[in-house]
């Protein structure tokens, strides 16, 4: 029978699913695929991904556990800390993808260094089809204070740190002396009047959010006013490991507020995590047996912040037993709990590269010292000796801006000569804006640069120079001879300077070896120079300055030569790491680094970055300290006159310096495992939503409108292309037509869809949120207005599906391991309210020939195979007995009940654990203050005070006040209201294909 001619009997008749199977009346594979669709889409089920597979990125398991780390948890933030290259603006993309589609969000803001603001935008648009604009703090300020309603399908808004922080003069409450105050001040006021308010934003990120590791710091402040105007916060930072506790604290009060309210309870909670990470170990350590465990949870049990925790007082009053520890899937769910205890597990995850490729590259790194020539040695040693005297002139000691011309003449004299006599001074305001100088520095830089022109000899000239090249022959002469031996590799050159970039793009090309120059502030966007580079195989060279190579990705390459060196190791990393990320396929990349020979450039190299083997090992992350002892360095080996000995010396201290620090760094690593969260039950649990297709298929799509059009819009169109059934020309009746533009204007969607015309379109139903529709061809994907649409009507209609449903599955090459037999299935749908609303959908499955019960991800497997591959099964008369079905699908029923309610109190118990924390920091606090305040009290008493002792006990009275308000507040988000509904059941004949 033609599904079209299917008809949804009245809900009088399909109420209770088990009067329709003792009647023998069961729906078709359409009907589960329906049922189940609409309970995606109407839905916010925590067990089904709703951003899988719709954006444009490759699948990597672990850029998904962020977001489902944040889903799990009660608090609307978290920290993301991965490592450098694995894909932090991907997780943050994925967890705005997922809030849409859950929750109907429109409003994003990105905060963000300068540098990274075009990588933003063009990251959202290409691979999550989100167009975003770059503001300033007058346009976002004008922005913020528009209704919500003109947020129409969505807006992204990206702005810099920089560009928004407060001044420094800014006070809450305090208004501004200019007569046309700041910018930033007015936004500053804005976010600080709309705290408390209804959210001006959804979803606020923080890229590079170390930055805020200051609680003293503007931008520390600007993170603090959007977080109280933002319902869910983002920050990526690859270095919060690094930091001292107090700086991560700092960093996570703005994820979570109020489980991390007090800095000095904080330790507190680092300390009671060790002996709970230990044990979640010990579980998953086939080796450890059970008297390991619970020994461990004695040590926890001890310490006072967790005296009270519900989940580790049942944990021990049914401990595990050795037996248990034999048995896997046990261990698995124990480790489980105990990720649950974690007291910041919700608030911060971390992967490291080694977790996630199994098979980095290696690197190859050859070091070339080129000797200078005549007129390269005089100009770099003329800079030297007159770089040293201005200093002295000046009784200057230190500053980066003063070593810059010896570098600059490191890395190219050619270039810096014709910088210099050109009075191109682009390199100084490139450097200011990076680096964030005072006007002091810049003026001195300004004026050494003078000093140079003024002094520099005669026979010294920039067409002597670029004659007379050294490094810039050496360079040609290879990369003549790789891209003959490689004729389609490509090659990524970096250097510091863009006067070194611009000529070296100049004379390769003039040269016959087609570049690109990619430096920051082009008129073209970054992102369209690289593709271009990727795309055209005339393009061999990538020309990169040092500010273009933060936040750029060029895994498809695998040579980097490093024209001039940073004496930074981190800046060197950050380099690499362009071309050393996820997605480079090559088994080996190779890194040729050029510098001059008999320079300070050469004892650098040998004596400081060879032996941190900075170029084979990744160091670490940025580390303001790094920076701070290469400022150092520079400063007594450039601007002063040392013997070659002390020199020496002075590389010594700072290798020793930098290697303590490494050595640092490993400990630290070694011990961030009592912070932050294993997540590798995430990770399966990730892999597992992809095998088992945990997501909104273009083919649910298509079924949920054709379906929804078949019975609720007579006279419609709906014509599928033969070739390709995802292609369909739909019209709408004219009710129906008026009815979604109706919605359309109410949601500020117009503009969005053409089908509220009533005219034909053709339409694509591809579930990709990038790409967009074209002028001919309307994409249809799980945003799209009309499926928002339908889901609402049927919402509102109170829409009813089939509740009972027969099956057919031959399995193919493809399918999943299922063995063939007869099996019988219940579907229902949990939700909880409390700190924050959670649904989810439990399935169970049961084989009647064999009489097993199969376990939830095999259940899972088995519907979810179905729902997309289930045929309709005519014949079941013939092998089914109603009252055995209508028995086994109350067995079903009741093992979901009494997972449900199991459910129930591992949700009750750690709602009471995070309200049991929250009670005694705040506990602590108060009793710390108040007995301070009674202090002072009394104080003010014995010398007679009572005016001041009269305030003092004002104070006090109104902490108790602020105490008893926040006790109650923590006290109503401890309760759990639980409802399950049921969704579906059927019968399933499961035969191998031919069989």
């Amino acid at each position: 029978m033609p599904e079209d001619d299917l008809e949804i009997c009245d809900q009088s008749d399909n109420d209770d699913p088990y009067e329709l199977i003792s009647r023998g009346m069961y729906g078709r594979a359409s009907d589960l695929r329906r049922n189940l669709t609409y309970a995606h889409l109407s839905g916010r089920l925590a067990n089904l991904l709703y951003s899988m597979g719709i954006t444009d990125t490759d699948f990597y398991p672990h850029q998904y556990k962020p977001l489902l780390t944040l889903l799990d948890s009660p608090a609307n933030g978290i920290l993301i800390a991965d490592e450098v290259g694995l894909g932090k603006t991907i997780e943050a993309g994925l967890i705005w993808t997922e809030l849409r589609a859950r929750f109907d969000m429109r409003r994003l803001l990105v905060v963000c260094p300068a540098m990274l603001r075009e990588k933003w935008k063009d990251e959202l648009q290409r691979r999550f089809g989100i167009a975003a604009e770059i503001l300033d703090a007058k346009l976002l300020k004008e922005y913020l204070e528009k209704p919500r309603a003109s947020s129409g399908d969505g807006q992204a808004w990206i702005v810099s740190y920089q560009t928004t922080r407060p001044p420094k003069e800014w006070q809450a409450g305090k208004p501004s002396l200019a007569q046309r105050p700041n910018p930033r001040w007015l936004l500053a006021d804005l976010l600080n009047d709309s705290a408390g308010l209804e959210p001006l934003l959804d979803m606020v990120v923080f890229d590079e959010a170390h930055y805020m590791r200051n609680p003293e710091s503007a931008v520390n402040k600007l993170g603090g006013l959007m977080r109280e105007i933002s319902d869910y916060v983002v920050l990526l930072s690859a270095t919060p490991i690094n930091l001292h506790n107090e700086e991560l604290f700092n960093l996570l009060r703005l994820v979570d507020p109020e489980h991390f309210r007090y800095r000095s309870e904080f330790q507190y909670m680092l300390e009671a995590n060790q002996p709970l990470v230990k044990a979640r170990d010990a579980a998953l350590n086939p080796k450890a047996c059970a008297a390991d465990v619970v020994g461990l949870l004695q040590t926890a049990a001890g310490i006072p912040i967790l005296k009270q925790s519900r989940q580790l007082e049942a944990l021990l009053t049914n401990p595990p037993s050795d037996e248990d520890m034999a048995n896997h899937a046990y261990r698995i769910g124990l480790a489980n709990t105990l990720e649950r205890l974690n007291l910041l597990g919700g608030a911060i995850t971390r992967t490291r590269k080694r977790e996630v490729q199994a098979k980095r590259a290696q690197r190859e790194v050859k070091r070339e010292a080129v000797p200078m020539n005549e007129v390269e040695e005089l100009l770099y040693r003329t800079v030297t000796d007159l770089t040293r005297t201005f200093a002295w002139q000046r009784n200057i000691s230190d500053g980066f801006l003063l070593v810059t011309p010896q570098r600059q003449v490191a890395s190219c004299p050619a270039a810096a000569a014709r910088a210099w006599i050109k009075k191109d001074d682009s390199w100084l305001t490139d450097l200011k804006n990076e680096y964030d100088l005072d006007d002091d520095e810049w003026q001195d830089s300004l004026s050494l640069t003078n000093y140079l022109r003024a002094n520099l000899p005669e026979e010294i000239t920039a067409e002597a120079l670029e004659a007379n090249d050294s490094k810039f022959e050496r360079l040609k002469r290879v990369l003549k001879k790789f891209f003959k031996d490689e004729p389609d590799h490509k090659v990524v050159i970096f250097s510091t300077y863009r006067q070194t970039a611009a000529y070296l793009a100049d004379r390769l090309n003039k040269d016959g070896i087609n570049s690109l120059l990619l430096w920051g502030n082009m008129n073209r966007p970054k992102q369209e120079i690289i593709d271009e580079f990727r795309e055209r195989p005339a393009i061999r060279v990538l020309m990169s300055t040092e500010v273009a190579a933060e936040g750029v990705d060029l895994q498809f390459s695998k040579v980097l030569i490093n024209y001039d060196l940073p004496w930074n190791p981190m800046r060197v990393e950050q380099r690499i790491g362009r071309i050393d990320r996820l997605g480079q396929t090559a088994d080996l990349i190779h890194i040729w680094n050029l510098y001059f020979a008999n320079s300070i450039d050469d004892r650098i190299v040998s004596r400081l970055h060879d032996r941190l083997r900075i170029f084979e090992d990744a160091l670490g992350e940025p580390e303001p300290v790094v920076g701070e002892i290469i400022s150092k360095l520079e400063s007594k080996l450039l601007i002063r006159k040392l013997t070659e000995l002390e020199e020496n010396e002075q590389i010594e201290a700072a290798f020793l310096a930098l290697e303590n620090l490494r050595l640092q760094q490993e400990e630290l690593e070694k011990s961030a495992s009592q912070m932050i969260a294993h997540g590798g039950m995430l990770l399966e649990k990730i892999s597992a939503a992809q095998e088992l297709s945990r997501r909104i298929t273009e083919e649910d799509l298509l079924v949920y409108v054709r379906d929804y059009l078949n019975h609720q819009a007579p006279g419609h169109r709906f014509e599928q292309d033969p070739g390709n059934l995802n292609k369909v020309i739909i019209q709408l009746p004219p009710r129906l037509a008026s009815e979604l533009e109706v919605y359309l204007r109410q949601k500020g969607l117009l503009g969005q869809t053409h089908l509220a015309t009533g005219d034909s379109r053709e339409c694509l139903f591809l579930n990709r949120v990038a790409g967009g529709s074209s002028k001919q061809v309307e994409r249809i994907h799980q945003f799209h207005p009309l499926i928002r649409f339908i889901s609402v009507a049927l919402k509102e209609g109170n829409a009813h599906f089939y509740p009972v449903v027969s099956l057919l599955l031959e399995q193919g090459p493809d399918a999943p391991n299922i063995k063939s037999g007869h099996y019988i299935f219940c579907v229902k749908k949990w939700s909880f309210e409390g700190v924050k609303q959670e649904e989810l959908l439990a399935s169970v499955a049961y084989n009647w020939d064999d009489q097993i019960l199969l376990d939830e991800d095999d259940s899972d497997r088995l519907i979810n195979f179905a729902r997309l591959h289930g045929l309709d099964w005519l014949d079941y008369s013939s092998v089914t007995d109603p009252s055995e079905i209508e028995k086994h699908l109350g067995t079903l029923e009741s093992r979901l009940d009494k997972s449900f309610k199991e459910t129930v109190t591992r949700k009750q118990l750690e709602n009471s654990d995070r309200a049991m924390f929250q009670l005694f920091s705040l506990e602590k606090h108060f009793a710390r203050n108040k007995e301070t305040l009674e202090r002072v009290y009394e104080t003010h008493i014995q010398l007679g005070r009572s005016g001041l002792a009269k305030a003092t006990k004002g104070k006090i009275e109104a902490l108790q006040r602020r105490v008893e308000v926040q006790r109650e507040r923590i006290k109503q988000r401890e309760k759990v209201v639980p409802s399950s509904h049921f969704v579906c059941a059927g019968i399933l004949k499961v035969k191998n294909q031919g069989g």
